[in-house]
C-alpha cells in the first residue's frame, strides 16, 4: 500500500511517500541527494533502492528535505536536514513500533543519515550509497551493533575507493562489526547505466 503524506517537522511539514505491505518485517528510511543539485525523493537511485528493499519485505519511507517539492523551509546546510530525518523516523517508529528500522542514504543523504546516529536511537541496519568522505563530515561513530555498509562505484569521482576502504575499517570508532564496502565497477557518483549493478549491491546488503 502506497501512501502519500505530509510530516510534522521542525520547519513545518514534510513531503513524503509511505509503502507499507501487510507482511513486511522490517522498516527503511531514505534520504535523498543534495538539495541545491536537484536532489529529491524521486532520485532514480533513491527509486531503485526503494524497490530493492520493498522486494525483501522492507516497508519504506521517504521523503523530501526541507524546501524540496511540498517541504516546507528552506536548505539550511545540512543541519536542519538531520532534524528532518529525526522527525520522519519518529513519525516511522510511532506507525510501526514492531519493526527494526533501517537507515540509508545517498550521497548527502548518507551523510545526513551518518551524522544523525548519535540521536536516531537503536537501528538494525545502515546503508551509505555514494558518501562523499572526503567532502563532508564521516567522523566515525559508535552503531551499536547495527551492520553499516557502503555502496560506490569505482569511477567516482566524490568517492575515492581506496580512502572509501580505509574509513569502513575505523568507522564504527572501532566496534564491531566494521563497515562493508561493495564496490560497483564501472559506476560513477550517479550511477548512470549502472541500475542493475546497483540493485544488485542492494540486494546482497539488504537481504542479509
Amino acid at each position: 500500500m502506497r501512501t502519500e503524506l505530509l510530516i510534522a517537522s521542525p520547519a513545518g511539514h514534510l513531503e513524503a511517500i509511505f509503502d507499507h505491505a501487510p507482511d513486511a518485517t522490517r522498516a527503511l528510511v531514505l534520504c535523498h541527494p543534495h538539495p541545491q543539485y536537484g536532489g529529491s525523493m524521486h532520485d532514480a537511485v533513491v527509486d531503485a533502492v526503494d524497490g530493492v528493499a520493498r522486494s525483501h519485505d522492507f516497508a519504506t519511507l521517504r521523503f523530501n528535505f526541507r524546501g524540496v517539492g511540498a517541504s516546507s523551509g528552506r536548505f539550511d546546510q545540512g543541519v536542519g536536514e538531520v532534524d528532518d530525518l529525526l522527525a520522519a523516523l519518529t513519525w516511522l517508529r510511532d506507525r510501526a513500533a514492531t519493526l527494526p528500522v533501517w537507515l540509508a542514504g545517498y550521497s548527502f543523504g548518507s551523510n545526513i543519515v551518518w551524522r544523525a546516529l548519535e540521536r536516531a536511537g537503536e537501528v538494525a541496519g545502515i546503508v551509505l550509497i555514494a558518501p562523499p568522505i572526503a567532502l563532508m563530515d564521516f567522523t566515525a561513530r559508535p552503531t551499536a551493533g547495527a551492520p553499516v555498509a557502503a555502496i560506490a562505484g569505482d569511477r567516482d569521482d566524490y568517492v575515492d575507493a581506496t580512502q572509501l576502504r580505509s574509513w569502513a575499517a575505523n568507522a564504527t570508532a572501532g566496534a564491531a562489526p566494521t563497515a562493508t564496502v561493495e564496490l560497483i565497477a564501472g559506476a560513477d557518483h550517479f550511477f548512470s547505466g549502472r541500475y542493475a549493478a546497483l540493485a544488485q549491491a542492494a540486494q546482497r546488503v539488504l537481504g542479509r
